[in-house]
């Protein structure tokens, strides 16, 4: 078992909920916090083309974080939903031998006030099954567009408001060079995160801060299959119909770390670039609206593309000496057998 397929299981078996409290949070989040100082890399790799703010960016330490809606990739956080067990599931709560509990359920609730309680009690008194069912079902013949639209904010919603930042163990690929570095024409500045101290921007009362702390860095997990939420699409679907019969609704699903799982899952065709990403938020609305914000974070080397300008080669190195980090220069090692590109100092 891969050390990615570790952490899968250990990522699979946190469930966060709204009212979770903090030291079940804690306890919950240490084995990945145990799992990433153990095998996060010495470095990691931002790999950049020389436009004018990712210099700006290496100049200034800053990290930008941006939404998945952004990304290359269209499956990124996408989450999957398997709509026909959800319909079947529909069809099953509003069976015969499921629908007399939920009226006895209905004619036990409580309202917040006494004039509120008889019409609620009057209209429920006399309701059958068949009356049940057919006030629900008014609403069902629409009802597979409906999820057809629900679902497509919600798996919209996590590629809009989750922002992160993409990094990678693989300096000596061509791949990772000539898709992000504009065809070895760019650079890649490598980043230390051994020793760095998780934290969660969550849990600080400085509702207006702006100075955003690392949130979590994790590997990716590649497979073949996107990220399963059916069991999130049926508590969204469960939640409409708790409206339309007059149920209480839930204000948020049992697992707020739901969308940080999907944003962790990659198609197994991007595995090659061997990714870890820094997800984060801030409780800084103003900033979190944002479609990118940067964190600050200093770099240890700078790595130059085999093609790299010499105009752009020399700017860099007089800003990676006012740094004092050490400098790189990529090429094709002639005489190796392998498909990877080597580095020596300059």
């Amino acid at each position: 078992m891969s050390y990615r397929d570790e952490f899968e299981n250990i990522i699979e078996s946190i469930k966060i909920g709204p009212n979770t409290p903090k030291e079940e949070v804690d306890r919950q989040f240490l084995p990945v916090i145990q799992f990433i100082r153990k095998n996060v890399p010495e470095q990691l790799y931002k790999f950049r083309g020389c436009a004018e703010y990712s210099i700006d960016a290496f100049e200034k330490d800053e990290l930008w974080l941006s939404k998945a809606a952004f990304f290359n990739d269209l499956h990124d956080s996408l989450l999957f939903f398997d709509k026909n067990a959800i319909l079947d599931s529909i069809e099953k709560m509003f069976s015969s031998g499921a629908v007399s509990p939920m009226i006895d359920a209905i004619k036990q609730m409580q309202f917040p006030n006494a004039d509120l309680q008889k019409q609620a009690t009057e209209m429920f008194s006399a309701l059958d099954t068949k009356q049940l069912t057919e006030i629900v079902w008014q609403s069902v013949p629409g009802f597979s567009q409906w999820l057809d639209q629900c679902f497509a904010f919600a798996k919209d919603g996590i590629r809009e408001r989750t922002k992160m930042v993409c990094l990678s163990e693989s300096i000596k690929s061509p791949l990772m060079w000539a898709h992000y570095a504009d065809n070895h024409k760019g650079f890649a500045i490598g980043y230390d995160f051994r020793n760095n101290e998780i934290t969660q921007c969550s849990n600080c009362p400085n509702r207006s801060c702006t100075n955003i702390k690392l949130g979590t860095i994790y590997p990716m997990i590649y497979s073949d299959k996107r990220y399963d939420a059916t069991r999130y699409g049926q508590w969204i679907v469960q939640q409409q119909i708790n409206r339309i019969i007059g149920f209480p609704t839930e204000e948020f699903y049992d697992d707020s770390f739901l969308l940080t799982k999907a944003a962790l899952h990659k198609s197994n065709d991007w595995s090659y670039e061997n990714e870890w990403r820094i997800i984060c938020s801030t409780p800084n609305l103003t900033v979190e609206q944002k479609d990118r914000y940067p964190i600050k974070k200093k770099p240890i080397a700078i790595y130059f593309g085999s093609q790299i300008p010499d105009f752009y080669r020399k700017m860099l190195m007089h800003i990676a000496d006012e740094k004092g980090i050490p400098r790189y220069q990529m090429y094709v090692k002639d005489y190796s057998s392998k498909y990877e590109l080597d580095y020596m100092p300059i």
